[in-house]
């Protein structure tokens, strides 16, 4: 079947749902394409649990259609909105309901007249000189000749680029380098009561704001516990604890501990992860039910239904994202985005976490020539796609960030077809204009 379209997005993540969102808001027909059965990535798949942060430590920088969706998961309780983190590490977090999401999601595309497909990879790409004309789709049972103007690549580690030709580099410089990959738990049977109690009389064993009463449970320690790990034979290495309560179920968490190194987007290595993590988790429980206070009553309720891929490959954009950019916080005439989370490591074969805070307010931005990759005339990159290094790219993976840059990729794919314009030359100050009147903050 062919099909014909003014802009399609590939992932169905935050990104690419902001993407299609705003694209088709901004006068252009859209399809969203999506491989897995709900939109959502990592936050509704992988369970990753809560988004983090919209918040610098002067103002709320990410707003647009990620806020819509927090407002909307507020109404539906589906999420507390946006509280103080009581880690202490950022801002803000924002805890989540992720079936809530994942139907949120879909009632919101419906609104925008967004056309998408579950069940579709892209298995072939059609280009004449550096533009595409087509790809083909495979599903169950069929393929899609898809046409577009602009193509939005919001498959988180770049694949679609990479199979159109962009340039790209793995890590840190080796497939050894990428951050290890995590299995979420969703945990329920927690006593926060205990565990409140225990964090309270031990104090130094927790990562803890010196604000927080702890009325929302984030706990980020039982350090001294860890070494116990290796008596349950647990193949992963971790310094502590990280868990968060689920918003409007009492006693269920969501468990962000597990740690397992490889290079996703190698298929032997992927398989490895994910099988160590699914029957390490058993031994995972049993330490937690045996060693954890409050953990005692605990029973798993499901793992997220892939493992949480944090870093693969980088595409190289027409301008790379630095980790001076961010440290030194370098302004851009083409800015489309403000985020705010720190530089955050997690180092493979390791049980450590490398941070380095970004200068007060804690705040850098996106140009618009991050999304856009080198060679590439009609691809837009979005979400964990933008181009950056390995040490800048730990800091702007996170989902808000995510949202904020989907809907300037959305809006700039658009507008080109609007203006038959190649992506590279739509003026920036409409660009800009429209992400402002879209809620977005530069």
């Amino acid at each position: 079947m062919d099909l014909v379209y003014d802009v399609v997005v590939v992932g169905g993540g935050v990104a690419g749902v902001s993407a299609a969102i705003a694209a088709s808001r901004t006068g252009a027909r859209v399809l969203l394409l999506e491989k897995d059965m709900s939109f959502g990535g990592v936050l509704t798949t992988a369970l990753v649990n809560p988004m983090m942060t919209f918040h610098s430590s002067e103002r709320q920088v990410i707003g647009g259609i990620g806020q819509e969706i927090i407002d909307r998961l507020v109404s539906m309780r589906g999420s507390y909105g946006h509280i103080d983190d009581p880690i202490g590490f950022v801002k803000s977090i924002t805890p989540f309901d992720p079936e809530k999401m994942k139907s949120l999601l879909i009632e919101m595309l419906k609104e925008e007249g967004v056309d998408f497909l579950f069940n579709s990879l892209v298995l072939h790409v059609s280009r004449e000189g550096d533009s595409i004309t087509s790809i083909t789709t495979v599903s169950t049972g069929e393929q899609n000749r898809v046409n577009a103007k602009v193509f939005i690549d919001s498959t988180g580690e770049g694949n679609f680029s990479i199979r159109a030709g962009a340039y790209y580099n793995i890590g840190d410089g080796s497939p050894s380098s990428c951050q290890p990959m995590t299995l979420v738990m969703r945990i329920g049977g927690v006593d926060r009561e205990e565990i409140v109690s225990y964090v309270t009389r031990n104090r130094d064993d927790f990562v803890i704001s010196e604000h927080t009463d702890l009325s929302y449970l984030g706990i980020a320690g039982f350090f001294s516990f860890m070494k116990r790990l290796d008596d349950y034979g647990i193949y992963f290495k971790r310094d502590r604890l990280l868990f968060f309560e689920v918003p409007y179920h009492p006693g269920q968490i969501f468990m962000n501990t597990t740690r397992y190194a490889g290079y996703a987007n190698k298929s032997k290595e992927l398989t490895e992860a994910q099988t160590n993590g699914s029957t390490d988790v058993w031994r995972f429980m049993d330490f937690l039910k045996k060693e954890i206070p409050g953990f005692e009553d605990s029973f798993l309720i499901q793992t997220g239904c892939h493992i949480g891929v944090r870093e693969t490959t980088h595409i190289v954009g027409d301008y790379v994202l630095r980790t001076s950019d961010l440290i030194d916080r370098k302004t851009f005439d083409d800015t489309i985005a403000v985020g705010s989370y720190p530089i955050d490591i997690h180092l493979p074969g390791s049980a450590q976490l490398k941070t380095i805070s970004i200068p007060y307010p804690g705040e850098y931005h996106i140009p618009m020539s991050s999304l856009i990759p080198k060679g590439l005339a009609n691809v837009i990159l979005a979400g964990r796609a933008i181009s950056a290094d390995h040490t800048a790219f730990s800091a702007v993976r996170t989902s808000p960030l995510a949202t904020a840059t989907g809907m300037a990729a959305g809006i700039s794919a658009a507008l080109a077809v609007k203006h038959r314009k190649l992506v590279r030359d739509v003026n920036i100050d409409l660009i800009q204009r429209e992400i402002v009147e879209m809620g977005g903050i530069l």
